[in-house]
Protein backbone atom coordinates (compact mmCIF):
# COMPACT_ATOMS: atom_id res chain seq x y z
CA UNK A 1 0.00 0.00 0.00
CA UNK A 2 1.24 3.90 -1.01
CA UNK A 3 0.30 5.94 2.57
CA UNK A 4 0.12 9.02 1.07
CA UNK A 5 -2.82 7.49 -1.76
CA UNK A 6 -5.49 7.13 0.39
CA UNK A 7 -5.09 10.99 2.14
CA UNK A 8 -5.09 12.45 -1.43
CA UNK A 9 -8.23 10.24 -2.47
CA UNK A 10 -10.20 10.90 0.95
CA UNK A 11 -9.19 14.44 0.44
CA UNK A 12 -10.85 14.42 -2.94
CA UNK A 13 -13.86 12.84 -1.58
CA UNK A 14 -14.15 15.53 1.16
CA UNK A 15 -13.86 18.49 -1.50
CA UNK A 16 -16.78 16.29 -3.21
CA UNK A 17 -14.03 16.14 -6.54
CA UNK A 18 -15.79 12.84 -6.79
CA UNK A 19 -17.88 10.36 -4.31
CA UNK A 20 -16.25 7.93 -4.90
CA UNK A 21 -12.84 5.92 -6.72
CA UNK A 22 -11.22 2.93 -7.32
CA UNK A 23 -7.41 2.83 -7.82
CA UNK A 24 -5.23 -0.12 -9.09
CA UNK A 25 -1.60 0.10 -9.35
CA UNK A 26 1.11 -2.42 -11.01
CA UNK A 27 4.69 -2.04 -11.39
CA UNK A 28 5.84 -5.39 -13.58
CA UNK A 29 2.90 -6.81 -13.10
CA UNK A 30 3.43 -7.13 -9.39
CA UNK A 31 0.02 -5.10 -7.76
CA UNK A 32 1.30 -2.11 -5.75
CA UNK A 33 -1.86 -0.98 -4.67
CA UNK A 34 -5.29 -1.86 -5.24
CA UNK A 35 -8.25 -0.18 -2.88
CA UNK A 36 -11.83 1.28 -3.23
CA UNK A 37 -12.92 4.71 -1.65
CA UNK A 38 -15.85 6.33 -0.56
CA UNK A 39 -19.51 5.84 -2.25
CA UNK A 40 -21.35 6.07 -5.81
CA UNK A 41 -23.37 9.20 -5.21
CA UNK A 42 -22.10 10.55 -1.73
CA UNK A 43 -24.81 10.33 0.92
CA UNK A 44 -27.56 10.71 -1.79
CA UNK A 45 -30.33 8.43 -1.27
CA UNK A 46 -29.52 5.21 -3.58
CA UNK A 47 -25.84 5.77 -2.72
CA UNK A 48 -23.48 1.98 -2.11
CA UNK A 49 -20.20 2.06 -1.17
CA UNK A 50 -17.62 1.48 -3.68
CA UNK A 51 -15.57 -1.98 -3.83
CA UNK A 52 -13.12 -3.02 -6.43
CA UNK A 53 -15.78 -4.82 -8.58
CA UNK A 54 -17.66 -1.28 -9.03
CA UNK A 55 -18.07 -0.01 -12.63
CA UNK A 56 -17.69 3.21 -14.12
CA UNK A 57 -18.55 4.49 -17.13
CA UNK A 58 -15.04 5.10 -19.10
CA UNK A 59 -16.15 7.77 -21.56
CA UNK A 60 -13.49 8.79 -23.53
CA UNK A 61 -11.01 5.65 -22.67
CA UNK A 62 -12.97 4.03 -25.03
CA UNK A 63 -11.10 5.84 -27.49
CA UNK A 64 -7.85 3.73 -26.40
CA UNK A 65 -10.13 -0.21 -26.86
CA UNK A 66 -11.09 1.08 -30.58
CA UNK A 67 -7.40 2.50 -31.24
CA UNK A 68 -6.13 -1.09 -30.15
CA UNK A 69 -8.74 -2.95 -32.29
CA UNK A 70 -7.28 -0.93 -35.30
CA UNK A 71 -3.92 -1.53 -34.31
CA UNK A 72 -4.65 -5.39 -34.27
CA UNK A 73 -6.38 -5.04 -37.48
CA UNK A 74 -3.68 -3.34 -39.18
CA UNK A 75 -0.71 -6.15 -37.97
CA UNK A 76 -3.11 -8.37 -39.46
CA UNK A 77 -2.64 -6.62 -42.89
CA UNK A 78 -6.17 -5.44 -42.96
CA UNK A 79 -5.87 -1.63 -41.92
CA UNK A 80 -3.49 0.02 -43.35
CA UNK A 81 -2.33 3.51 -41.34
CA UNK A 82 -1.61 5.81 -44.13
CA UNK A 83 -4.98 4.70 -46.72
CA UNK A 84 -7.25 6.94 -46.96
CA UNK A 85 -10.19 6.39 -44.64
CA UNK A 86 -13.09 7.13 -47.62
CA UNK A 87 -11.65 3.64 -48.95
CA UNK A 88 -13.83 2.22 -46.67
CA UNK A 89 -16.01 4.71 -45.90
CA UNK A 90 -16.60 5.70 -49.03
CA UNK A 91 -19.33 8.50 -48.20
CA UNK A 92 -17.14 10.51 -46.31
CA UNK A 93 -16.31 13.87 -48.07
CA UNK A 94 -12.91 14.27 -45.76
CA UNK A 95 -10.71 12.46 -49.04
CA UNK A 96 -7.37 13.00 -47.68
CA UNK A 97 -7.61 11.97 -44.01
CA UNK A 98 -6.26 8.42 -42.97
CA UNK A 99 -6.61 5.87 -40.77
CA UNK A 100 -3.34 7.56 -39.10
CA UNK A 101 -4.97 10.84 -38.74
CA UNK A 102 -7.44 9.62 -37.29
CA UNK A 103 -6.01 7.54 -34.60
CA UNK A 104 -3.78 10.65 -33.65
CA UNK A 105 -6.44 13.24 -33.97
CA UNK A 106 -4.55 15.01 -36.84
CA UNK A 107 -7.39 14.96 -39.27
CA UNK A 108 -8.62 18.39 -39.39
CA UNK A 109 -12.03 17.58 -38.60
CA UNK A 110 -13.66 19.77 -36.22
CA UNK A 111 -16.78 18.82 -35.81
CA UNK A 112 -18.51 19.31 -32.11
CA UNK A 113 -20.80 16.10 -31.72
CA UNK A 114 -22.41 16.75 -28.53
CA UNK A 115 -24.78 19.80 -30.23
CA UNK A 116 -25.85 17.35 -32.58
CA UNK A 117 -27.37 14.52 -30.38
CA UNK A 118 -30.88 16.48 -30.35
CA UNK A 119 -30.85 15.60 -34.02
CA UNK A 120 -30.84 12.29 -33.82
CA UNK A 121 -28.63 9.40 -35.46
CA UNK A 122 -29.43 10.56 -38.92
CA UNK A 123 -27.86 14.34 -38.25
CA UNK A 124 -24.84 13.16 -36.43
CA UNK A 125 -24.41 10.87 -39.04
CA UNK A 126 -24.85 13.51 -41.99
CA UNK A 127 -22.98 16.38 -40.47
CA UNK A 128 -19.88 13.73 -39.79
CA UNK A 129 -19.77 12.22 -42.78
CA UNK A 130 -19.80 15.98 -44.75
CA UNK A 131 -17.14 17.19 -42.84
CA UNK A 132 -14.07 18.53 -44.61
CA UNK A 133 -11.07 19.56 -42.27
CA UNK A 134 -10.34 23.13 -41.25
CA UNK A 135 -6.80 22.53 -41.73
CA UNK A 136 -4.45 20.51 -43.58
CA UNK A 137 -4.53 16.66 -42.32
CA UNK A 138 -1.51 16.07 -40.10
CA UNK A 139 -0.80 19.74 -39.52
CA UNK A 140 -1.33 20.28 -36.17
CA UNK A 141 -3.19 17.41 -33.33
CA UNK A 142 -6.35 18.30 -32.12
CA UNK A 143 -8.24 15.67 -29.89
CA UNK A 144 -11.84 15.71 -30.76
CA UNK A 145 -14.44 12.92 -30.84
CA UNK A 146 -15.08 12.50 -34.21
CA UNK A 147 -11.87 10.72 -34.96
CA UNK A 148 -12.75 8.08 -33.16
CA UNK A 149 -16.58 7.81 -33.97
CA UNK A 150 -15.16 7.21 -37.92
CA UNK A 151 -12.93 4.42 -36.76
CA UNK A 152 -15.15 2.67 -34.60
CA UNK A 153 -17.04 2.51 -38.59
CA UNK A 154 -14.35 1.66 -40.23
CA UNK A 155 -13.32 -1.16 -37.52
CA UNK A 156 -16.86 -2.17 -38.05
CA UNK A 157 -16.66 -2.38 -41.90
CA UNK A 158 -13.35 -4.32 -41.98
CA UNK A 159 -14.55 -6.80 -39.30
CA UNK A 160 -17.59 -7.37 -41.45
CA UNK A 161 -19.68 -7.23 -37.83
CA UNK A 162 -21.05 -5.25 -35.32
CA UNK A 163 -18.44 -2.74 -33.47
CA UNK A 164 -19.83 -4.47 -30.67
CA UNK A 165 -18.73 -8.05 -31.78
CA UNK A 166 -15.55 -6.10 -33.02
CA UNK A 167 -14.00 -4.98 -29.99
CA UNK A 168 -14.98 -7.76 -28.22
CA UNK A 169 -13.14 -10.36 -30.50
CA UNK A 170 -10.15 -7.91 -30.91
CA UNK A 171 -9.61 -6.74 -27.53
CA UNK A 172 -11.69 -7.57 -24.62
CA UNK A 173 -11.69 -11.47 -25.02
CA UNK A 174 -7.89 -11.91 -25.60
CA UNK A 175 -7.40 -9.83 -22.48
CA UNK A 176 -9.63 -11.60 -20.13
CA UNK A 177 -11.73 -8.64 -19.84
CA UNK A 178 -15.26 -9.81 -18.25
CA UNK A 179 -16.89 -6.97 -17.24
CA UNK A 180 -16.03 -4.31 -20.05
CA UNK A 181 -18.56 -3.84 -22.52
CA UNK A 182 -21.34 -1.17 -24.36
CA UNK A 183 -24.81 -1.40 -23.06
CA UNK A 184 -24.37 -3.32 -19.82
CA UNK A 185 -27.46 -5.54 -19.10
CA UNK A 186 -30.10 -4.74 -16.74
CA UNK A 187 -28.20 -7.23 -14.07
CA UNK A 188 -24.96 -4.92 -13.50
CA UNK A 189 -26.82 -1.99 -13.03
CA UNK A 190 -26.80 -1.99 -8.99
CA UNK A 191 -22.81 -2.27 -9.85
CA UNK A 192 -22.31 0.50 -11.82
CA UNK A 193 -21.20 4.02 -10.87
CA UNK A 194 -24.23 6.55 -12.04
CA UNK A 195 -22.53 9.75 -13.48
CA UNK A 196 -25.09 12.78 -13.13
CA UNK A 197 -28.63 14.23 -12.65
CA UNK A 198 -29.54 15.07 -16.24
CA UNK A 199 -33.35 16.50 -15.89
CA UNK A 200 -33.42 18.74 -18.50
CA UNK A 201 -32.52 16.25 -21.50
CA UNK A 202 -32.66 12.81 -19.86
CA UNK A 203 -35.64 13.02 -16.98
CA UNK A 204 -33.41 12.05 -14.55
CA UNK A 205 -30.01 10.11 -12.90
CA UNK A 206 -28.06 8.59 -15.60
CA UNK A 207 -27.17 5.26 -14.62
CA UNK A 208 -26.37 2.76 -16.45
CA UNK A 209 -26.55 4.43 -19.62
CA UNK A 210 -23.47 5.49 -21.46
CA UNK A 211 -22.85 9.81 -20.16
CA UNK A 212 -21.40 10.67 -23.77
CA UNK A 213 -24.81 12.70 -25.07
CA UNK A 214 -23.94 11.71 -29.16
CA UNK A 215 -23.00 7.94 -27.89
CA UNK A 216 -26.23 7.78 -26.25
CA UNK A 217 -28.17 9.23 -29.23
CA UNK A 218 -26.05 6.20 -31.17
CA UNK A 219 -27.66 4.17 -28.91
CA UNK A 220 -24.85 3.67 -26.41
CA UNK A 221 -22.62 1.86 -29.19
CA UNK A 222 -19.72 4.63 -30.46
CA UNK A 223 -16.02 4.49 -31.47
CA UNK A 224 -15.49 7.86 -28.69
CA UNK A 225 -17.79 6.79 -25.87
CA UNK A 226 -19.89 4.16 -24.82
CA UNK A 227 -17.55 1.16 -22.43
CA UNK A 228 -18.51 0.15 -19.18
CA UNK A 229 -15.71 -1.48 -17.28
CA UNK A 230 -14.10 -2.10 -13.68
CA UNK A 231 -10.37 -1.19 -12.90
CA UNK A 232 -8.95 -4.13 -12.52
CA UNK A 233 -10.34 -4.85 -16.47
CA UNK A 234 -9.33 -1.55 -17.81
CA UNK A 235 -5.52 -2.09 -16.06
CA UNK A 236 -4.69 -5.09 -18.65
CA UNK A 237 -5.47 -2.59 -21.23
CA UNK A 238 -2.25 -0.36 -20.21
CA UNK A 239 -0.12 -3.55 -18.91
CA UNK A 240 -0.23 -5.00 -23.24
CA UNK A 241 1.50 -1.32 -24.18
CA UNK A 242 3.86 -1.58 -21.21
CA UNK A 243 4.80 -5.59 -22.37
CA UNK A 244 4.81 -4.36 -25.96
CA UNK A 245 2.16 -6.39 -27.39
CA UNK A 246 2.17 -9.37 -25.04
CA UNK A 247 -0.09 -10.77 -23.20
CA UNK A 248 -0.66 -13.93 -21.39
CA UNK A 249 1.45 -15.96 -23.76
CA UNK A 250 0.23 -14.40 -26.93
CA UNK A 251 2.07 -11.24 -29.40
CA UNK A 252 -1.50 -9.52 -29.17
CA UNK A 253 0.00 -6.49 -30.64
CA UNK A 254 3.41 -6.56 -32.95
CA UNK A 255 6.02 -4.89 -30.31
CA UNK A 256 7.28 -2.31 -33.02
CA UNK A 257 3.26 -1.57 -33.16
CA UNK A 258 2.73 -0.97 -29.73
CA UNK A 259 6.10 1.11 -29.48
CA UNK A 260 4.85 3.22 -32.18
CA UNK A 261 1.47 3.81 -30.35
CA UNK A 262 3.23 5.28 -27.56
CA UNK A 263 5.45 7.86 -29.71
CA UNK A 264 4.60 11.44 -30.94
CA UNK A 265 3.55 11.48 -34.34
CA UNK A 266 4.85 14.12 -36.67
CA UNK A 267 2.83 17.19 -37.48
CA UNK A 268 3.53 19.62 -39.72
CA UNK A 269 3.28 22.81 -36.81
CA UNK A 270 5.53 21.44 -34.96
CA UNK A 271 5.77 24.09 -32.07
CA UNK A 272 1.37 23.66 -31.72
CA UNK A 273 0.09 24.62 -28.02
CA UNK A 274 -1.65 21.57 -28.77
CA UNK A 275 0.12 18.43 -26.91
CA UNK A 276 1.37 15.30 -28.35
CA UNK A 277 -0.56 12.21 -29.35
CA UNK A 278 0.26 8.87 -30.15
CA UNK A 279 -2.00 6.23 -32.17
CA UNK A 280 -4.80 6.29 -29.66
CA UNK A 281 -2.61 7.30 -26.87
CA UNK A 282 -2.40 10.81 -24.90
CA UNK A 283 0.89 12.17 -24.09
CA UNK A 284 2.48 14.66 -22.16
CA UNK A 285 -0.54 16.02 -20.45
CA UNK A 286 -1.32 17.39 -16.76
CA UNK A 287 -2.84 14.00 -15.01
CA UNK A 288 -0.03 12.25 -15.42
CA UNK A 289 2.00 14.67 -12.83
CA UNK A 290 5.65 14.28 -12.75
CA UNK A 291 5.44 11.53 -15.02
CA UNK A 292 4.12 13.16 -17.83
CA UNK A 293 7.55 13.87 -20.15
CA UNK A 294 7.11 10.04 -20.69
CA UNK A 295 4.47 8.34 -20.20
CA UNK A 296 1.19 7.40 -22.05
CA UNK A 297 -2.83 7.62 -20.63
CA UNK A 298 -6.12 8.33 -21.20
CA UNK A 299 -8.74 10.12 -19.41
CA UNK A 300 -12.33 10.51 -19.91
CA UNK A 301 -15.19 12.89 -19.30
CA UNK A 302 -16.82 11.65 -16.60
CA UNK A 303 -13.78 10.98 -14.40
CA UNK A 304 -11.43 7.66 -15.42
CA UNK A 305 -8.16 8.22 -15.89
CA UNK A 306 -5.21 5.28 -16.72
CA UNK A 307 -1.71 6.24 -17.35
CA UNK A 308 1.82 4.11 -18.01
CA UNK A 309 5.16 4.65 -17.22
CA UNK A 310 7.42 2.70 -19.68
CA UNK A 311 10.51 3.38 -17.39
CA UNK A 312 8.95 1.77 -14.23
CA UNK A 313 7.19 -0.61 -15.59
CA UNK A 314 3.92 1.17 -14.05
CA UNK A 315 0.44 1.01 -15.01
CA UNK A 316 -2.14 3.11 -13.05
CA UNK A 317 -6.05 3.28 -13.23
CA UNK A 318 -7.95 5.77 -11.47
CA UNK A 319 -11.71 5.07 -11.87
CA UNK A 320 -14.31 7.65 -10.44
CA UNK A 321 -17.33 9.55 -11.51
CA UNK A 322 -16.35 13.12 -10.94
CA UNK A 323 -19.31 14.02 -13.01
CA UNK A 324 -21.55 13.56 -10.10
CA UNK A 325 -23.87 14.90 -8.97
CA UNK A 326 -23.42 17.94 -11.72
CA UNK A 327 -20.89 18.24 -14.01
CA UNK A 328 -18.15 20.89 -13.57
CA UNK A 329 -15.94 23.08 -15.84
CA UNK A 330 -12.67 22.74 -16.59
CA UNK A 331 -10.06 23.11 -15.18
CA UNK A 332 -11.04 19.15 -14.26
CA UNK A 333 -10.04 19.15 -10.49
CA UNK A 334 -9.47 15.06 -10.68
CA UNK A 335 -6.71 15.59 -12.61
CA UNK A 336 -4.49 17.31 -9.71
CA UNK A 337 -5.83 14.08 -7.87
CA UNK A 338 -4.26 11.64 -10.57
CA UNK A 339 -1.28 13.87 -10.92
CA UNK A 340 -1.02 13.45 -7.11
CA UNK A 341 -1.39 9.81 -7.09
CA UNK A 342 1.50 9.38 -10.04
CA UNK A 343 3.45 11.51 -7.91
CA UNK A 344 3.45 9.86 -4.72
CA UNK A 345 3.80 6.30 -6.74
CA UNK A 346 6.95 7.62 -8.20
CA UNK A 347 8.17 8.56 -4.53
CA UNK A 348 7.31 5.70 -3.26
CA UNK A 349 9.31 3.54 -5.60
CA UNK A 350 12.05 6.55 -5.33
CA UNK A 351 12.25 6.03 -1.31
CA UNK A 352 12.14 1.77 -1.82
CA UNK A 353 15.36 1.85 -4.07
Amino acid sequence: MIDDIETIITTAIRERIFPGAVIVITQNNRLLHTAAYGTTMYDDPGTRTVTLDTIYDLASLTKVFIATAALRLHDAGLLPLDRPVQHWLPNIRATDVTIRHLLSHRSGLAVQLAPLARGGIATIREVVYAATPTHPPGYVTRYANVNTLLLGDVIATVYGGSLVDALSELVCRPLGMRTTRFCPPAEWRARIAPTEWDEEWRGGLVHGVVHDESAYVLGGVAGHAGLFGTASDVLRLVQLFLQEGWWDGQQLLKPETARTALQPQPVSEPHSAHPASGLGWMLNRPYMGSAKTEGFGHSGFTGPIIIGVPSQGLAIVLLCNRTYPKRTPPPYRHHEVSAAVVDSVLQSIGNEV
